[in-house]
């Protein structure tokens, strides 16, 4: 690399912006490991001990007897994953392992590019293809019977024209599975009755089976906090100054109270809101000169309610305060990332499209804090695949700005989750030339240095 970058190119010479990829890269290896790879029996066994059948669970046991493939289609959350393993646990195998493919295989892939052994089970969870093709999954269903193997693939979306091998996913019922959870996990000492009887009846209403589980799983946990300080505190109708307070910690958690200071007055500046005001409260405090939330679940929290309970007037301006967080140096903008990547598991829709494609498309700070977010979200199962298809997407053409921004992730978070689908995709984009062969070259022999 030259000392100064051609226009577009992100200089991975510069400590500023690499230190960064290297600490969020560093930071999820501790809390993650590949996505693709076996799944032993006695793990698969633990996944399922709160495993709840759907009515639609029988059918699915037989269609996949029969055909060996079956793609799940359902929304994000109703059980599909678990699911799967569930259904590949029933079928007779010579090996009881299960083998994780990668959800970014396209049909073409798991037919002529994907080693089937006999006998064995496979599983994708999250299939991230642009489109199924009828035929093709039809002639894997038939390799794959030939060889005695299994397949089950989880999908978004509704059921497409390949449906001899497509089944529709439905969800349990949701007082059965908040039983069977307390059953599975052992009902807390002291819990009271008729805490126990509003739980249920709350976990009747809940839209997801994902949520009826974290529900359960907090009943059972003694002295775990649920977040619901966080709603009781928003239902006082907090004044706008307060709400602004924590809406900022949430993006730029634990900064020193001096930089936590500044940002939040940047903020308050695009609201029209002046004056002083404390930096503590009910949710927010001061320890060791950082400013936090006073327990560390209420981050999340504060941004699901958030999302829900205000509008246009508070999250129009918080948009934009967001957007410029790259721009105020790293450790604002790694703290940046993390909010947005928790952002994400409530509306990737407002990431995408508030966040990820505006930095994707920006300087070179903002390029580095897109791949910071796309790296924290591979922290999580669910957000993995999203942060995958994402830097598919960007990387599918070499010339875009953006696919120097997928250059970093392809070196960084994905690479823990998705190891050789991010060395295929570097070294594509190292011989396609342009800005971003230099950054994916220079992602590569970060790969391999030693770490720390």
């Amino acid at each position: 690399m030259t000392e100064t970058p051609e226009p577009g190119e992100i200089d991975l010479d510069n400590i500023t912006l690499t230190g960064s990829l290297i600490a969020v890269t560093e930071h999820l290896r501790t809390v993650a490991r590949p996505a693709t790879r076996d799944l032993t029996r006695r793990e698969a066994d633990t996944l399922l001990r709160s495993y709840l059948e759907p009515g639609c669970f029988p059918d699915a046991v037989r269609r996949l007897s029969t055909r060996h493939l079956l793609v799940l289609v359902g929304e994000q959350e109703t059980g599909r994953r678990l699911g799967a393993l569930a259904l590949l646990s029933r079928m007779s195998l010579a090996e009881s392992t299960i083998t994780v493919l990668s959800p970014a295989a396209g049909a073409p892939d798991l037919l002529s590019a994907t080693d089937y052994e006999p006998g064995r089970a496979y599983l994708l969870h999250d299939w991230i293809a642009v489109s199924t093709d009828r035929t093709e999954l039809v002639n894997l269903a038939r390799k794959l019977a030939e060889l005695g193997s299994y397949l089950v693939i989880t999908r978004s979306g509704g059921v497409s024209q390949a449906v001899e091998v497509e089944h529709q996913w439905a969800v349990p019922e949701p007082g059965e599975l908040f039983d069977l959870c307390l059953r599975a996990f052992g009902r807390r000492a002291g819990l009271r009755e008729e805490e126990l009887t509003r739980a249920r009846d709350l976990a009747l209403a809940l839209p997801t089976p994902a949520e009826v589980v974290r529900l359960a799983t907090h009943l059972t946990r003694a002295g775990e906090p649920a977040g619901e300080e966080v709603a009781a505190w928003l239902d006082t109708k907090p004044v706008m100054r307060e709400v602004l307070a924590v809406a900022a910690l949430a993006f730029v958690h634990r900064l020193p109270e001096p930089a936590f200071d500044e940002q939040l007055t940047r903020l308050e500046r695009l609201c029209d809101e002046t004056g002083r005001r404390p930096l503590t409260g009910p949710l927010i405090t001061v320890a060791n000169g950082l400013a936090g939330f006073r327990a560390a679940h209420q981050r999340d929290r504060v941004l699901a309610e958030l999302l829900t309970r205000y509008g246009y007037w508070l999250w129009q301006p918080l948009r934009e305060w967001v957007r410029s967080l790259p721009g105020q140096g790293p450790a604002v903008q790694v703290r940046a990332a993390e909010g947005v990547a928790l952002l994400a598991r409530h509306s990737m829709k407002e990431v995408r499209q508030e966040f990820l494609e505006v930095w994707a498309q920006g300087s070179a700070a903002e390029r580095v804090a897109a791949a910071n977010v796309l790296s924290y979200m591979c922290a999580d199962d669910t957000l993995a695949p999203e942060a995958l298809a994402v830097a598919l997407a960007w990387a599918g053409d070499p010339a875009d700005i953006r696919a120097t921004a997928a250059a970093l992730v392809l070196g960084g978070g994905l690479s823990v989750r998705y190891p050789d689908d991010c060395v295929r995709l570097l070294r594509r984009l190292e011989g396609a030339g342009g800005p971003a062969a230099a950054v994916a070259g220079q992602s590569l022999s970060l790969r391999d240095l030693p770490r720390r």
